[in-house]
């Protein structure tokens, strides 16, 4: 993907802004596509390398450290500070790091958490175990070159046991490169000799490919979200975003485009990256309670999306629930599926497009994320805090904005359930619609939102740049007018 600054988002940020609210109004954002890209992995370890407020221990020397207080929250957090939404926490955090990176550029099972069977620990030896389980183990005698995106190990006594850990960076035939956390307090690059008797050996990434990350975050495949819109006819409109193009004006600058019809007779149109390729694709719920999944093969059926290929059947009985919410919950580039039953249940339907043959939501029995959802006017799914893993923002009745933070890893694969929820706006009750998306291709979803005249607001999000504090940094600034005469906005 992009290599913008937003870790994955702006390195292969397979940012989903996925919303689907009762109003009609859906965010058309996609998730990254599922190979594991090593430049990406290089890209991710190099964001964390150039992130001022993190790479380094505060205060320096004390073992308080951002990465083991994402994943390790039992360890002390004495005199330690917070940023982010993460206590940073005081322990050696070499291999939390590594972790960190490989789970920003989805290397599978990186995303499991410690204390739910996962092999990537806090210990540097658990990247040795890793290889070794999945094949991928070679040691420093093998031969092997290593390659970028590799994880490398060391024994810095030769006593046997395992002492450090760091991400390869690039090799030739007598250097290897890396960048390391906890490396003099701080994350460093390094470079070593390849015969250097402290190096143990190296665990490849499964599914490592050398391939760029490609953007993908839109109906068009880049990083900036498009929006979709319904009109009364049925017809389906693309209005392709351009931002960079339009110097910062999206939606304006190319006229909107016919790519569909028929689209009016829907019980519910969702986007998601349903096949994680990287471009959105769309599921409708019709009148029977079926679900059907309309492919985005846009670069194949030359810019046309959705029309190349018959929809087909992924579920049934779909037509029940009060809300159904597209969401890469599980943070695998794959979108999941949140519904909100009559009783206010949140359950999660896992999409495990690869392991089930191409047949996403079926795979796995349900299971509840949350409960007490059903009293919120909107429920509106966002990667807020830029980790890849999606967040849940809810609106009551008082016009409250509250963010649910996902922290699915951190809280043992137990979504938005950790962390209390808290405010983060207020006065979000007066739009006739508000679409999750990253407009400004940041990995950081913004916000769109439409007002009683019909004018399309954008409510950035700068995340990083405002302490934590999403969509109340800048003043909004119209982005269109006239969008009032839409049955439904996708973004």
């Amino acid at each position: 993907m992009k290599q913008h600054t937003a870790f994955l988002s702006r390195t292969l940020r397979s940012m989903l802004a996925v919303p689907v609210v009762a109003l009609g109004v859906v965010a058309l954002s996609a998730t990254q596509a599922s190979a594991v890209s090593r430049p990406a992995i290089v890209a991710a370890a190099q964001d964390q390398l150039g992130n001022s407020a993190r790479n380094h221990e505060s205060p320096m020397g004390s073992g308080c450290n951002y990465y083991t207080g994402y994943f390790r929250t039992w360890k002390p957090a004495g005199g330690c500070p917070s940023s982010d939404g993460v206590q940073w926490r005081d322990s050696d955090w070499c291999a939390d790091f590594v972790k960190y990176v490989w789970q920003r550029a989805r290397v599978p099972h990186a995303n499991v958490p410690e204390t739910g069977g996962g092999i990537l620990t806090g210990w540097a030896a658990s990247f040795k175990d890793y290889g070794v389980k999945y094949g991928t183990w070679h040691t420093r005698g093998s031969g092997y070159t290593p390659q970028p995106g590799d994880s490398v190990v060391f024994d810095w006594d030769q006593s046997g046991d395992i002492d450090h850990v760091g991400i390869v960076s690039s090799a030739n035939g007598s250097t290897v490169y890396t960048i390391e956390g906890n490396s003099g307090d701080r994350i460093k690059a390094n470079s070593y000799s390849r015969s250097n008797i402290d190096i143990v050996g190296y665990s490849a990434p499964v599914g490592g490919t050398s391939e760029e990350p490609r953007d993908g975050n839109s109906v068009t495949g880049d990083p900036y979200a498009d929006l979709l819109t319904v009109d009364s006819a049925g017809k389906l409109m693309l209005y392709s975003n351009n931002f960079v193009r339009d110097n910062g004006q999206p939606y304006t600058g190319s006229e909107p485009r016919e790519v569909g019809h028929g689209w009016g007779g829907f019980a519910r149109t969702m986007p998601a990256d349903v096949t994680g390729d990287g471009f959105t694709d769309l599921l409708a719920v019709n009148s029977a309670g079926k679900l059907m999944l309309y492919s985005n093969n846009i670069v194949r059926d030359n810019g046309q999306p959705y029309a190349g290929s018959e929809p087909r059947e992924v579920g049934h009985g779909w037509g029940g629930f009060s809300n159904v919410i597209p969401a890469d919950v599980t943070g695998d580039g794959f979108t999941d599926l949140l519904t909100v039953d009559t009783a206010g249940k949140l359950m999660l339907y896992s999409n495990n497009f690869v392991r089930d043959n191409g047949q996403p939501f079926t795979g796995s029995e349900p299971r509840e994320v949350g409960h007490g959802w059903g009293g919120f006017s909107k429920v509106i799914p966002a990667d807020v805090t830029g980790d890849g893993f999606t967040d849940l923002l809810a609106l009551d009745s008082a016009g409250k904005l509250m963010l649910y933070s996902n922290n699915f890893v951190r809280d043992d694969g137990q979504p938005y359930t950790g962390s209390a929820p808290r405010e983060v706006g207020h006065g979000w009750g007066g739009f006739s619609k508000v679409v999750p998306a990253d407009v400004t291709g940041d990995g950081f979803t913004d916000l769109l939102a439409l007002d009683s005249a019909g004018k399309l607001m954008l409510y950035s999000n700068n995340f990083v740049r405002d302490d934590g504090q999403p969509f109340t940094g800048s003043e909004p600034r119209e982005v269109g007018h006239g969008w009032g005469g839409f049955a439904q906005i996708l973004a």
